[in-house]
């Protein structure tokens, strides 16, 4: 670790010692276009450099040691601007703005897909944003509430503590720890689902990208990226308080407050969010409520200007969740899943007394230099995850099987990456990035006294327990670099190319409480490396018209099994996809209507799942199954029909089909074909309506309400497609009035009171799913500086 950690330390004294001498400056007037605006925010997006304009209107931004930035003008009652500008270099840039009166246009959206700002409607990728008003109205508070933000892009909540939230998009699901779409949250990636972010609070903007990136991003990114930003320190005094109260005794306590320690040089931002909610599933066998929720979510951000290139950042986020945990139901033929849901919901019948908790903490540091043409960011993250669970595995009123897992979980990662300054023909991203992570377990499969019911053998011997203690660790490498060519003023080329190498080794030491067996061991090695290329093409017709083309590949590492007994099984390889795609964003009738469509295939090769490894003592691990594919649509829009009044509407259209899997069923030991079938978690239709209406009740008060309605196709829990959920929609609101420092809201989730499978698995013949939730509803005031 000492060693990753020396790249950043070492930049960070190399740029402290630099010298400059850029005396760049920016200064100018904000107008109505006949009088002064007295306060309008004037900010160079992601460099906390900024200003206020005087009585006079005027602002000035000194010391900029770049020259190109995306600029943010805003002023309350006006229409923000936001675009690129390209300064002279040390010289004085004076550049006016003029702000108009709101009318309802849409505003421009700024992303960081390509690791740099870019225009939303001019970025070469499926790419969903929204911001932290967005987040607000949509009721997300985490990830497994992040279905309403793109078309295909499905989240399921696991019915747990939320730190195995399943997300399915465009037909590729995760199925273990190890994710299939990237998580960043403030740059700092999340390599494993123990270690995600277990609530999403103080939120700045969240971006979706669709299709594999596996060039910029690597490793577990086959289908996509979710990236996070919250909230940065500023040099100005902020802050909030809320408290929220709902049925099912739902209780929130949160704040955040932010000043600069020191002006205009070192700014801090600290928040902090207190959630729980008593259970609602009933386990007929203890008579205990099941599925309750208590998180605490805390977060401490600096930010130091150490000069006007130079910029550092520190980050501290600790997470802890509690929950009686996983209250499976399983189905048959002869109880289907909809027949648990029409006649027992929210009702389990088994013997364990379920809980699961968990306990992450973050630190990450991040170094920004800008040299004259180009920047140089360096992040350096640590993350450590702590988790206990028992669980039930037969899911009955018999003592057959139940198990409990300890796991520390610990990743260290280093990125140093390079990428062009300046509006010019040719920008360009580079970059290396390596990582450490390990864990360790201690698994107790417990086999209980009905254990012989299943396995007759173990009957004279029940009841036992099989301990296994393993231990994973996987280092890895990668070089990457991306550039985008204007061929013309209008028609762009972006070629890109990564490649991956990592190691990873397992041990295993496993024992039993019985003298059947002997106590065993075994340790196994492998290596995986990939090459990911993107290509794309991207043609601005218009201002109001632009178009993009890509290829693009991504990949998941393979791995080892730990829970095997033969060794020879532990390894599975690696998986890919490539993902061919092609859009059209526009922005029509004066900027207030958005409309983009998208159609794209992905071939997916090697898909890793949860399956019988070893038919004799069936064992479940994780094999390759050979091939599959995925086609849809997909089609965003964002109208401002009105002042004040605004629709979302994403409706995706997904098809998939599993091409070679060939399972072992378990009653005949014979291979069952599953070519034809559906992709689990792939609904064919799905799609989010979301209505906000904004109105002015006097010079201090709004009445603010939105309506969101989030809709899925059936679709299936497994790869048999025997497991199904039926079509459904979710339908949230929320009403309120706010204020420059107080809102004040009612809210409601699942409105119509929806009976649902938030998430459901299967292996082999065996199906088991979880209870989404049901109708809530309650009240939040939120106070702000």
């Amino acid at each position: 670790m000492k060693k990753l950690f020396f790249p950043t330390i070492f930049l960070m004294a190399v740029c402290c010692f630099s010298i400059t001498n850029a005396q760049t400056t920016l200064s100018g007037k904000v107008t109505d276009g006949s009088n002064a605006i007295v306060g309008a925010n004037v900010i160079l997006l992601e460099t906390g450099k900024g200003a206020s304009t005087d009585e006079n209107g005027e602002y000035i931004i000194e010391n900029i040691s770049g020259s190109s930035y995306f600029i943010e003008i805003s002023y309350l009652g006006f229409k923000s601007i936001t675009e690129s500008i390209l300064l002279k270099k040390n010289q004085k840039n004076d550049i006016d703005y003029v702000l108009q009166k709101t009318t309802g246009e849409l505003d421009e959206v700024i992303v960081s897909a390509n690791r740099r700002l870019q225009n939303i409607q001019k970025t070469a990728a499926s790419v969903s944003a929204v911001s932290a008003k967005e987040v607000a109205q949509l009721q997300i508070k985490e990830l497994s509430e992040l279905s309403s933000i793109a078309p295909n892009f499905n989240t399921f909540d696991d019915g747990g503590t939320g730190i195995f939230t399943l997300i399915s998009t465009r037909g590729i699901s995760t199925i273990d720890v190890n994710p299939t779409v990237g998580i960043y949250v403030d740059d700092v990636p999340y390599f494993s689902s123990l270690a995600f972010p277990l609530s999403l609070s103080d939120v700045d903007k969240i971006e979706i990208l669709r299709g594999p990136q596996g060039t910029l991003y690597g490793r577990n990114a086959l289908a996509g990226v979710i990236k996070v930003t919250s909230k940065k320190p500023q040099n100005k005094l902020t802050g909030f308080a809320t408290l929220g109260y709902g049925n099912l005794n739902a209780k929130e306590i949160g704040f955040g407050f932010g000043a600069p320690i020191v002006k205009d040089k070192l700014f801090f931002r600290a928040s902090s969010s207190i959630i729980e909610r008593d259970g609602f599933v009933k386990n007929e066998f203890n008579n205990k409520d099941l599925q309750n929720r208590k998180s605490v979510d805390a977060n401490l951000r600096l930010k130091y200007f150490a000069n006007d290139r130079l910029t550092l950042g520190l980050l501290y986020n600790v997470q802890r969740r509690e929950s009686n945990a996983y209250a499976f139901v399983t189905g048959s033929p002869d109880n289907t899943f909809q027949d648990i849901l029409e006649n027992t919901p929210y009702q389990v019948n088994f013997n364990t007394d379920v809980l699961q908790t968990a306990v992450t903490q973050n630190l990450a540091f991040n170094l920004k230099y800008n040299f004259n043409t180009f920047s140089l960011n360096a992040i350096t993250a640590y993350q450590v995850t702590d988790q206990f669970s028992l669980d039930e595995f037969d899911f009955s009123t018999l003592d057959i099987q139940s198990a409990s897992k300890e796991s520390d979980y610990i990743n260290f990662s280093q990125e140093i990456r390079l990428a062009s300054n300046g509006d010019k023909k040719l920008n360009w991203t580079t970059g290396v990035f390596a990582y450490l992570n390990n864990e360790t377990r201690i698994d107790t499969n417990i086999n209980g006294s009905d254990i012989g019911l299943v396995i007759p053998d173990f009957e004279s011997i029940a009841p036992f327990s099989q301990i296994d203690s393993p231990d994973l660790e996987r280092k890895g490498v990668a070089l990457f670099g991306q550039a985008a060519y204007d061929i013309t003023d209008k028609l762009t080329f972006t070629g890109g190319l990564r490649f991956d190498y990592e190691e990873a080794d397992a041990s295993v030491a496993r024992t039993y409480t019985t003298t059947a067996f002997p106590a065993s061991s075994f340790s196994e090695s492998a290596d995986f490396n990939a090459i990911s290329p993107k290509i794309a093409l991207s043609y601005q017709a218009n201002d109001k018209v632009f178009v993009f083309a890509n290829v693009a590949k991504g990949f998941r590492p393979g791995g080892i099994n730990t829970f095997v007994i033969n060794s020879a099984d532990a390894p599975f390889d690696p998986e890919t996809t490539f993902n061919y795609e092609a859009g059209i964003k526009t922005n029509l009738f004066e900027n207030r209507l958005k409309l983009n469509l998208t159609g794209f295939y992905i071939s997916y090769e090697n898909q890793q799942v949860f399956t019988v490894v070893d038919l004799t003592s069936f064992i479940i691990g994780i094999d390759n199954i050979g091939e599959s594919r995925s086609y849809g649509l997909e089609l965003e829009s964002k109208w401002a029909a009105t002042k004040g009044l605004t629709f979302n509407m994403n409706f995706g259209y997904l098809n998939t089909e599993i091409l070679t899997y060939a399972p072992i069923d378990f009653q005949t030991g014979e291979e069952n074909d599953l070519s034809g079938r559906n992709l689990p978690l792939s609904p064919e239709f799905n799609g989010n309506l979301n209505i906000n209406y904004i109105k002015p009740l006097n010079k201090k008060l709004n009445l603010e309400a939105s309506v969101d309605y989030n809709y899925k196709s059936e679709f299936s829990f497994n790869f048999a497609n025997d497991a199904t959920q039926d079509a459904y929609g979710l339908l949230n609101s929320r009403i309120g009035i706010t204020s420059k420092h107080i809102d004040f809201f009612l809210w409601g989730k699942n409105i119509a009171d929806v009976t649902y499978f938030s998430y459901g698995y299967g292996v082999g013949t065996f199906n088991a799913a979880s209870f989404g939730l049901p109708q809530t509803y309650g009240v939040t005031l939120t106070a702000k500086l």
